[in-house]
């Protein structure tokens, strides 16, 4: 296991993307980071993920007007301020707006935001570098039960328990988007 310097657990890629999955599927909310002169704009957005592309669904503003065509980076984490237990995923990616018939062709897929007015532009973002981290400290030497929402090896099986399992991750094999 590699750890960075600061002791937290480097993850995986494949980690990265099965947390990345698993959060999408189970509608958490991550955060939409672009370049904008001076600092960053970053805001909370509502996702899925389908055919390892990160799909965002936004209404008029800063961000569908600038988002397509440029590299963004997009980060969602889980964490457990008690047990100090926590992860986070890191994506960077270009950013492009799909067009109508790519989004119907995703039918349930389609980003669902949680605003009372969601926007009907969905942009993908395929990633191009994706790095994660967790961090988990085990002072009484005692391991919690698993948790679906933790890397799998904190799982002392390696799966959760059927009580616990992870949702499925939509099935968007072969749809046919062009990219």
């Amino acid at each position: 296991m590699a750890y960075d310097q600061r002791g937290s657990d480097v993850l995986h890629e494949d980690e990265c993307r099965r947390l990345l999955e698993l959060a999408g599927a189970s509608g958490r909310v991550g955060r939409l980071a672009i370049n904008r002169e001076g600092s960053p704009y970053v805001i909370p957005v509502n996702f899925s993920v389908c055919d390892d592309m990160i799909l965002i669904r936004l209404g008029p503003g800063f961000a569908a007007h600038h988002l397509d065509g440029v590299t963004v980076t997009f980060e969602i984490d889980h964490s457990e301020p008690y047990s100090k237990k926590g992860w986070s995923v890191l994506v960077e990616g270009t950013a492009r707006v799909m067009t109508y018939e790519e989004v119907a062709r995703l039918g349930r897929n389609v980003p669902q935001p949680i605003v009372m007015y969601p926007g009907m532009r969905v942009f993908s973002i395929r990633p191009e570098a994706v790095s994660g981290r967790s961090i988990r400290h085990d002072y009484q030497g005692v391991n919690p039960p698993p948790s679906s929402s933790w890397p799998v090896r904190y799982h002392e099986s390696g799966r959760a328990s059927s009580a616990q399992r992870e949702p499925e991750s939509p099935n968007c094999q072969n749809l046919p988007i062009d990219r």
